[in-house]
């Protein structure tokens, strides 16, 4: 891959979140141990297993994704689904975002439901739904993974209706200011 491969632990005030977690390195694992206990291992798409399962192993924690996504896995078994709408530990609202899967889904880290966000203007989390390549632009994911690039663009245009201005992305680099207005640019170049 040209881009970064990211995933993210989030802290709770009892443990914390895995979104999905790539390999780690023998050095991480001290950290993410610190951060225990793990409530949920929470996988955005199809492409975005990695390595949950071994982080599923080490802390018995469950495997959640999107509804319809759950049968497109080719061996990760999943011990939970989740649907638009749905709250998740630490008020993440899940985000349904079909188009480069069927289940692809997002994460919102409501304002008014976390403190952070608050302070930051709204924080939005995709997996593959868009990439941040190169730095400080976004893109869909080579069309080789996009399912259906009309309705992922349909998808996406649910960002617009909430209030964030970082964007965290699991391929790529991040936007960390006027992450909004990015993404409503972005869709404006989209047939």
């Amino acid at each position: 891959m040209p881009w970064e491969l990211n995933g993210f632990a989030i802290r709770l005030d009892d443990g914390a979140i895995l979104i999905d977690p790539p390999i780690p390195g023998a050095d991480d694992w001290p950290q993410l141990d610190a951060l225990k206990p793990i409530r949920k291992i929470i996988v955005t798409n199809r492409d975005h297993d990695r390595e949950a399962q071994q982080f599923h192993e080490r802390y018995q924690a469950p495997i959640v994704t999107g509804v319809n996504e759950a049968g497109g896995f080719a061996t990760l078994m999943v011990d939970e689904t989740v649907k638009d709408g749905d709250i998740l530990p630490g008020g993440l609202r899940v985000i349904d975002l079909p188009g480069k899967s069927p289940g692809e889904i997002g994460l919102y880290f409501d304002p008014l439901r976390s403190k952070l966000s608050r302070e930051l203007g709204g924080i939005v989390l995709l997996g593959d739904a868009l990439i941040g390549h190169p730095p400080g632009l976004l893109r869909f994911v080579p069309s080789r993974k996009l399912d259906d690039a009309p309705q992922l663009r349909t998808s996406l245009r649910k960002l617009l209706d909430l209030e964030f201005e970082v964007l965290l992305l699991c391929d790529g680099h991040s936007i960390l200011k006027d992450a909004h207005k990015k993404v409503e640019q972005f869709l404006a170049t989209q047939p």
